[in-house]
């Protein structure tokens, strides 16, 4: 019995020394690893800031183009009849929005679902101007249509997305 005693005097105090140095060192390497991750996250930030700002700035860009009377504005009617210039500005909407496609990775779903739902709508006023209007209808008398029908909107598509953004862009920066 005197032998189970000495043991466990000599391996107790052993013990719980390694307990307490593993314990230590865990801690230790814990913090550590926060301390990175926070300073990676810190990094990263200062990296993706101004790329997301960008995004900001290019969705509101594309939101300012497809207003009607932008829109109408940068494809000037010249001798087309209704379905071409209904095409060119149609064509026009989605090409702009398949170029910033990218940047739904950089915004908010909610803002980017806002910006989608901005376009469809700028096209349904398009094609509803269209729909309204003969064959034998100018370009001009579409670019009209489109503009008396835009008037009525309030608020417009895009500009309902563009307070969006600017309330977003509040919140975060």
């Amino acid at each position: 019995m005197d032998i189970f005693w000495n043991i466990l005097q000599i391996t107790m105090p052993a013990l719980l020394v390694s307990l307490t140095a593993y314990y230590a060192i865990k801690l230790t390497y814990e913090k550590e690893l926060k301390k990175q991750v926070l300073d990676l996250k810190h990094s990263t930030k200062k990296v993706i800031t101004p790329i997301r700002l960008q995004s900001y700035e290019r969705i509101a860009l594309f939101l300012e183009r497809i207003k009607p009377e932008n829109i109408i504005l940068r494809n000037i009617p010249h001798d087309l009849n209704v379905v071409q210039y209904q095409s060119i500005l149609v064509s026009s909407i989605r090409s702009e929005f398949d170029h910033n496609l990218s940047q739904q990775v950089y915004i908010s779903s909610s803002l980017w679902e806002k910006t989608k739902l901005a376009k469809d709508e700028t096209i349904k006023i398009i094609n509803l101007a269209a729909g309204q209007l003969t064959q034998e209808s100018t370009a001009n008398d579409l670019a009209s249509r489109i503009i008396e029908l835009s008037v009525d909107l309030n608020p417009q598509p895009s500009e309902a997305a563009l307070e969006f953004l600017k309330k977003e862009i509040k919140e975060l920066y």
